[in-house]
């Protein structure tokens, strides 16, 4: 007998035990309570048996950067994870001001924001090239539930690698990057105007020693959880190359580098195409094509950091005319300590006269304290917005926001100049 077996032996012995010296305190035991311990015994040996047959079968578990559970072989594996980013923002403003969606604001608010709460389930099943990832998000307004990634994948080999289901399209590098990978509290203001979003798609992949290439066939930009029949796109095609001048693969995952790093050079262009019903101005019986193209870089060396992209997009509404807008980003990073780093980030949208009149310049500074890597960091930065983001009517008195919501941001737009916002925040990674 096992030595689990036979210390739930004794526990059920002393259980029977116990109730016969109550028994004859207290007259005499009832058949129904002899029953029950019966069944707890019952219940703890079966678990016994399975736990047994668990370790007999050399199943692991553990953490080796990820809590998985997974077969002896190999073949079949489980990664559970989980993120959590808990911010505070102070909002500062020329107001009282309308704000985005024509909400009204006071010239300061503040307050905390759960910002992202997700878990994830990964890993690979019956061959360690066939691989699958399911990520989801607890909504910082309401507390709901929501699929963000559901995607499976298969290694060919050779370099090549295909995946199908719902994911972020290989288009901006920014947003490509995961949100637990950040230099900043958040990705700039002009990264969320462009941004692609998550998509449902089908993506075919090529990884060379100095290149990659990513090609996806999807329903469009920021189409997931979306019906077939109700996507904003028709369809929509996207590319993406990558060309490692200098350095590897595994330090481009995020933007900090860290004293003692190698130097490295990683350069990106990509570009995206779709056609379907009018998504933007909301008029059935309209049509339009878009067109969106990127380049950027980033540079990595010892204690500093610095990125670059310029982003560009065409909108032809069949019924409304054609708007072609402009974006760049640049931001760095130095470390002062091994666990201390400064950061700086200025970003401009140049928006078509016939969707905004100005440009929106801002400027985001602060620093990061790593207490273990990202997986627990503390950051905290300032974001300066220079020029209006509402424009309003003088005679009707209606706003017009560029932008749509950007709360996540810390942002609440403003129909005036310098609207700032002073973020803290706290990840957790598990």
């Amino acid at each position: 007998m096992s030595h689990t077996k036979s210390i739930v032996v004794l526990a059920g012995a002393a259980l029977g035990f116990s109730g016969v010296a109550t028994a004859q305190s207290n007259t005499a035991w009832s058949s129904a309570n002899a029953d029950e311990v019966r069944a707890i015994v019952a219940e703890m040996m079966s678990d016994a048996e399975t736990r047994s047959s668990l370790l007999q079968s050399g199943a692991t578990a553990g953490h080796d950067g990820k809590f998985f559970l997974a077969s002896p072989d190999g073949n079949f594996r489980l990664n559970v994870s989980g993120q959590v980013q808990f911010r505070h923002y102070m909002n500062f403003s020329d107001g009282p001001s309308v704000g985005f969606n024509g909400a009204t604001h006071d010239s300061f608010e503040a307050g905390f924001q759960t910002r992202r709460t997700k878990l994830q389930f990964e890993g690979h099943i019956f061959d360690p090239n066939l691989f699958y990832r399911v990520l989801g998000a607890y909504n910082r307004n309401g507390g709901n539930f929501q699929l963000e990634d559901a995607f499976v994948g298969y290694r060919f080999g050779n370099g090549w690698h295909a995946k199908w289901g719902q994911f972020k399209l290989p288009f901006l590098r920014e947003e490509s990057n995961s949100s637990t990978m950040m230099l900043a509290v958040d990705r700039s203001l002009t990264n969320n105007y462009f941004t692609q979003g998550r998509s449902q798609a089908i993506e075919v992949g090529y990884t060379e020693e100095m290149w990659k290439a990513m090609f996806a066939f999807s329903d469009g930009f920021r189409s997931s959880n979306s019906e077939f029949d109700t996507n904003p796109a028709d369809f929509g095609f996207t590319g993406r190359f990558e060309f490692l001048v200098d350095g590897d693969w595994g330090q481009f995952r995020d933007y900090t580098s860290p004293r003692g790093s190698n130097f490295g050079l990683l350069l990106g262009a990509a570009a995206h195409y779709e056609q379907g019903a009018d998504r933007f101005m909301q008029i059935p019986t309209s049509h339009y094509d878009f067109f969106g193209w990127t380049v950027d870089a980033t540079l990595q060396g010892d204690g500093w950091n610095l990125f670059a992209a310029y982003i560009g997009s065409y909108n032809d509404v069949h019924t409304g005319g054609n708007f072609t807008d402009h974006g760049f980003v640049v931001q760095g990073g130095a470390y002062l300590t091994d666990d201390f780093e400064l950061f700086g980030r200025y970003d401009i949208l140049i928006p078509d006269d016939n969707t905004f009149n100005d440009n929106i310049n801002s400027i985001t500074a602060g620093f990061n304290y790593y207490l273990h890597g990202h997986a627990a960091k503390f950051t905290m930065d300032v974001v300066w917005v220079l020029d209006e983001t509402v424009a309003v009517d003088p005679i009707t008195g209606a706003s017009s926001a560029i932008f749509g919501n950007q709360r996540g941001l810390g942002l609440l737009g403003s129909s005036e100049e310098n609207e700032v916002v002073v973020r803290t925040q706290f990840q957790l990674l598990f």
